[in-house]
């Protein structure tokens, strides 16, 4: 069977149109066209420009400086002259180291009335004292008897209130407070009073 008549038997019925070679073959030869016509009219894609990174600038902190402070040491304080004897008697002649002789033979004789002497003694000017904290000597108990003739105590640096002529008993030790001897061997009175505190300070030790 030949196609014509093949046509004939399934499109008897429909009219068919026969279009030139050209025309079927133009759409296919379009495609091609708009293909160069998208390519050369849409714009090419430009490559994206890189943004550049913006660092954060460090800060350097601020480094501390240490300084070392040299450590000063305080001078040492003298210590306190050392004792030989029980009796500790204190006297302030700024002028001179030793008591003046009247001075000297006015003690040794008081002492002597109760028992005791100068030579049996220490005797230190205050005022040429190299070390004039007295603490030690009453917390370590150096000493029995502590007489002071003119020297208040704060001066010693204790913390001790005294009645002038009377005897006081403190942790063991007996203290005395009187005036300079130069003020007691000039009045009769005094002397009175020094040889009744020392006689009573002697007998109840």
């Amino acid at each position: 069977m030949s196609s014509s008549a093949l046509f004939q038997i399934l499109y008897q019925h429909e009219t068919l149109f026969q279009l030139p070679e050209d025309i079927i073959a133009a759409p296919a030869a379009a495609k091609p066209a708009l293909e160069e016509v998208s390519a050369k009219t849409l714009p090419e894609p430009q490559a994206k420009t890189p943004v550049p990174e913006v660092s954060t600038p460090v800060v350097a902190e601020p480094k501390t400086i240490l300084h070392a402070t040299p450590v000063v040491t305080p001078p040492a304080t003298p210590d306190f002259p050392k004792l030989k004897h029980k009796v500790l008697i204190l006297i302030d002649e700024q002028k001179q180291k030793d008591m003046l002789a009247s001075e000297a033979l006015f003690l040794d004789n008081i002492l002597k009335a109760v028992g005791h002497s100068t030579e049996h003694a220490d005797i230190l000017n205050f005022s040429f004292l190299p070390g004039q904290d007295a603490r030690k000597v009453f917390s370590e108990k150096r000493t029995n008897f502590f007489i002071t003739f003119g020297v208040p105590l704060i001066r010693l640096h204790l913390d001790l209130l005294l009645a002038p002529y009377t005897p006081k008993n403190v942790d063991g030790i007996w203290f005395l407070l009187a005036d300079p001897l130069v003020v007691i061997e000039a009045d009769r009175n005094l002397k009175k009073k020094l040889w009744q505190a020392l006689k009573q300070m002697f007998e109840m030790s």
